[in-house]
């Protein structure tokens, strides 16, 4: 089906209205700009798709009956529905562009009406296409949590509670350096090839030769496949709280084959809910996995469509997925997904004045403006957030032409800057966070002077040998305190989310990724009127 037949339609529909006309094939060819007898055989063809019906009459010059049965646009989103199950996005994004309309709104309001007509699959709008999701190269929040949808990882930690997720038993030697791992047996990928202890191995050989991660699991020394289903991870130092590091979005296991494969030859194949089924620069598809090893996802499909015009919508902004303003909605939220930090990489500028006049920017508070400082560099994350922050500062100084900013993506870090706007998000804990944050951070030999340097790695290891939950998170919490007392990081912000939801779109908590856990969506279908009652109420409207 052609884009161009719609167009034609639109024609035809636009001259004589919807419902029944009476016309003749003279004036249809004039309104097709074609011969009456390509006019006959577009009407045939149209009449086929179902979007009208055309009865001629004997004769040149008689009247016909001509009943357009739908609306240009919603042949359109008909049409948009097959292109769809056969897979073919680039008929689609042509079709929503119909007769000149904008592809992104027409997109936008094919979504908004597709949510409230489906019932075993979400739709969403998104901004931009996620190229890879391999675990290891991941660092954004969005594709982080795609991670945790797609793949498993040993265990997990939900409301500050630790489950098995691929093993389901574990334990450690006296001293916290040798741990083991007994996996749920016959677990299966989405290629339905059968997980084992060598795939285990393999995605952490990968992890800890990692650029990105290696420096938070420096201590793994070996991991060793037991058997087919038990592994061993053995550790260079004691380390009683491993097992939380292994909740992370990084650890996930993937087939041996897929671990060190490159772009071109990599597949995002998992062994959680929901498998990969399109990933283009168009449309992103998960769709249920029917042999996950737990509790199978209540929904079958979840679809983000994608363009990049909708990165400046609110929605998008807060990578979610409700589209239907119109529709009664219900509130869910939660009050710390995360923090926004400023980080005083220049020594030069580690001072008391700095630190406050900084905080007076982020605050808009120009009253509080002192001396200028020599600030000419800042490093900003790549989301909204950050953006308005590097904004604010910028707007501060009396000259701003003279600062220079660079955008980096989220978990990246540049050195050489003298200012670092940054978010460190909760995930499945703050405190594992905030400790990722101070192991994973590359520069701190260029931050620090040597003296802060020997006293962040003391403390460091002091963290990760504590045995007791309690005072480590004092431990770590004092490390933060102590890196603002020396005006080198602070606190700007601490991040909420509140979303509003549609009613019939069950299921939604938000986690600290600032999405939800897919696998407990669900879509109740919208109340339908009976014929009979419908009967009733126009029987009461009329009398």
């Amino acid at each position: 089906m052609s884009r161009r037949k719609l167009e034609l339609y639109e024609n035809i529909f636009n001259r004589v209205g919807p419902g029944t006309s009476k016309v003749t094939i003279v004036e249809i060819a004039a309104y097709l700009h074609c011969s009456e007898r390509h006019a006959r055989t577009l009407l045939n063809q149209m009449t086929t798709l179902g979007w009208l019906t055309w009865s001629p009459t004997v004769g040149r010059g008689n009247k016909g009956i001509l009943n357009c049965l739908l609306e240009p646009i919603q042949a359109c989103h008909k049409e948009i529905d097959k292109a769809n199950d056969n897979s073919n996005l680039d008929l689609v994004y042509k079709l929503v562009g119909f007769n000149g309309r904008d592809t992104a709104a027409g997109l936008w309001q094919y979504l908004s009406q597709a949510v409230t007509e489906k019932h075993n699959t979400i739709l969403a709008p998104f901004h931009r296409c996620m190229k890879t999701l391999h675990p290891h190269f991941v660092t954004e929040r969005t594709e982080r949590h795609f991670i945790s949808e797609i793949y498993q990882t040993l265990v997990e930690e939900k409301a500050n509670k630790l489950t098995g997720n691929l093993a389901h038993f574990w334990e450690s030697n006296s001293n916290h350096t040798v741990w083991t791992f007994y996996l749920r047996p016959e677990t299966q990928f989405h290629d339905l090839s059968v997980l084992t202890a060598d795939d285990v191995v393999a995605s952490f050989k990968g992890l800890i030769h990692s650029a990105q991660w290696q420096r938070l699991y420096d201590h793994i020394e070996k991991v060793i496949a037991v058997s087919f289903d038990v592994v061993e991870i053995h550790l260079s130092a004691p380390d009683p709280l491993f097992i939380k590091l292994l909740c992370r979005a990084e650890t996930a296991i993937m087939p041996k084959q897929f671990v060190f494969a490159n772009e071109s030859h990599f597949r995002a194949i998992g062994s959680g809910p929901f498998l990969l089924a399109v990933n283009s620069n168009k449309l992103l598809r998960l769709q249920r996995f029917s042999q996950y090893n737990r509790t199978s996802a209540l929904i079958e499909k979840i679809e983000f469509w994608i363009h990049e015009s909708w990165a400046e919508r609110k929605k998008c902004y807060q990578n979610f997925f409700f589209l239907n303003d119109s529709l009664n909605v219900y509130e869910t939220a939660c009050d710390y997904v995360g923090s926004f930090y400023c980080l005083i990489t220049n020594k030069q500028l580690q001072t008391q004045d700095v630190k406050q006049n900084l905080a007076a920017a982020f605050l808009g508070d120009h009253n509080q403006a002192g001396e200028n400082y020599p600030v000419y560099t800042i490093s900003h994350e790549n989301n909204r957030e950050c953006r308005e922050y590097s904004k604010q500062l910028i707007s501060y100084f009396d000259k701003p032409e003279i600062l220079q900013t660079k955008e980096v993506k989220f978990g990246q870090f540049l050195d050489g800057v003298d200012v670092s706007i940054l978010g460190i998000r909760k995930e499945d804990n703050k405190y594992t966070s905030l400790f990722s944050f101070l192991k994973l951070y590359p520069h701190w030999t260029s931050v620090l002077t040597f003296t802060q340097q020997d006293y962040l790695h003391k403390q460091i290891d002091a963290i990760r040998i504590e045995v007791d939950v309690l005072r480590q998170q004092a431990l770590i919490s004092h490390v933060m305190t102590w890196l603002e007392q020396q005006h080198i990081l602070f606190e700007i912000k601490r991040e909420g989310l509140t979303l509003s939801v549609p009613e019939q779109i069950r299921g939604v908590e938000i986690n600290a990724n600032g999405w939800c856990d897919f696998s407990k969506l669900w879509i109740k279908p919208m109340k339908v009127k009976s014929e009979v009652t419908a009967s009733m109420e126009s029987l009461i409207a009329k009398y």
